[in-house]
């Protein structure tokens, strides 16, 4: 799950709401530093809040944790409170919680 090297995509809706730089530092963030640290479920689903006029995104594991990671990006109030990533085997697809559900 979630390899660094497979098909990664952001939907339109993603990519209309979320700068390219949030996006890619959340892709970081699955790589650097959640990758071989916790068990990856299919569906990962992060928090975007503020913190000093920043982006800081919350991971929370479900089982004991929950990871906070502060990105050096501004923080718009427009930006989506949750982002939901799905790994379903051959693509990894960034998208607004909503799209997930769809």
């Amino acid at each position: 799950m979630f390899n660094q090297n497979g098909e990664r995509y952001a939907t339109f809706g993603l990519v209309a709401k979320l700068p390219s730089e949030v996006i890619d530092g959340i892709w970081d963030v699955i790589d650097d530093d959640l990758r071989g640290v916790v068990k990856l479920p299919r569906v990962l689903q992060f928090a975007l809040i503020a913190r000093h006029g920043q982006v800081t995104v919350v991971f929370d594991d479900h089982q004991d944790s929950i990871f906070e990671f502060d990105l050096p990006f501004d923080y718009q109030r427009s930006f989506p409170e949750t982002v939901a990533v799905l790994d379903d085997g051959q693509n990894q697809t960034m998208m607004l919680m909503a799209e997930l559900k769809a």
